[in-house]
């Protein structure tokens, strides 16, 4: 599915993401760099459409999502911002593909029946090859990471709190963060590499929407998730809970402060102030 960028569109992207409209940007690691970066920063990670009573999905033409993410400033979920940078990046003349990946739950194991939830991007300049995951909530990448999948012995210490890796066995990847001195891994990637059609991360969202295993993004998790030039600040509800449990966790360089809220109405009132984002009313939610 062939998605064609005008120019006017794409001044609105550089425009949303704080560039202005007439820089010259060409395929290049530091052009990869700086809107990675910049879309990142500009933008917010919130999956509230998950947790409505009515279930409906959003577009995710172009179009739409450059609406939604860089004019309205709404947010959106991983596969919106994975796919806003995808054409964006295909509009520079990038040599970019989607790969398909598989969030494990806290402490899981493995599971190679776990369907798909989530998506990168694999740039190639040249001879190296760099991933890029705008998309991924509390830990999407901040800088692209650079990837020798002939030798991951490499670590990629992004910012402050902010280190991965990638790790393999003989069936799939893993992507790990590293977190109180031990690496967790998040999700997982096949092996050998395998590119997805912008057709299949449709239909992984959609699935989303209809999937009957447990998915956490969906029947658990609230999140909103703005990262900041210092950090992050990341808002979580665990709806399962049976007392209301809801924080806001902000990350500044190597220090953590965490706000607990006493209500829906608290947190509401806090990611409108903070983020500007208006959450929706308790009663559209499940």
């Amino acid at each position: 599915m062939q998605q064609l960028i005008s120019q006017e569109q794409y001044q609105t992207y550089l425009k949303g993401i704080g560039l202005p409209k007439d820089i010259k940007l060409s395929v290049s690691v530091e052009t990869l760099y700086l809107i990675a970066n910049r879309q990142l920063i500009y933008n917010f990670y919130q999956n509230t459409e998950l947790h409505l009573k009515e279930l409906k999905p959003i577009s995710l033409e172009f179009v739409d999502i450059l609406q939604r993410l860089c004019v309205q400033k709404r947010g959106g979920l991983c596969y919106e911002h994975e796919l806003l940078l995808y054409f964006v990046l295909k509009y520079l003349g990038f040599h970019v593909e989607l790969i398909r990946c598989q969030v494990r739950e806290p402490n899981s194991p493995y599971n190679p029946d776990l369907p798909s939830t989530h998506a990168f991007l694999n740039v190639q300049i040249g001879d190296e090859t760099y991933l890029v995951d705008p998309g991924f909530g509390t830990r999407s990448y901040r800088f692209p990471i650079k990837v020798n999948f002939q030798d991951l012995t490499q670590t990629h210490e992004l910012f402050a709190q902010e280190h991965y890796r990638i790790q393999e066995n003989e069936t799939h990847y893993q992507f790990q963060h590293h977190i109180d001195e031990n690496w967790v891994t998040y999700y997982d990637f096949e092996k050998p590499l395998k590119y997805a059609s912008v057709e299949d991360i449709h239909k992984d969202y959609l699935n989303l929407f209809t999937c009957k295993q447990f998915l956490g993004v969906r029947d658990s998790r609230f999140v909103v998730c703005r990262n900041t030039e210092y950090g992050r600040d990341q808002y979580l509800w665990f709806r399962l809970e049976k007392e209301f449990t809801a924080f806001k966790k902000v990350l500044k360089f190597n220090e953590v402060s965490k706000i607990e809220f006493k209500s829906y109405d608290e947190l509401k009132e806090d990611v409108k102030k903070e983020v500007g984002f208006e959450l929706p009313d308790y009663e559209l939610l499940k």
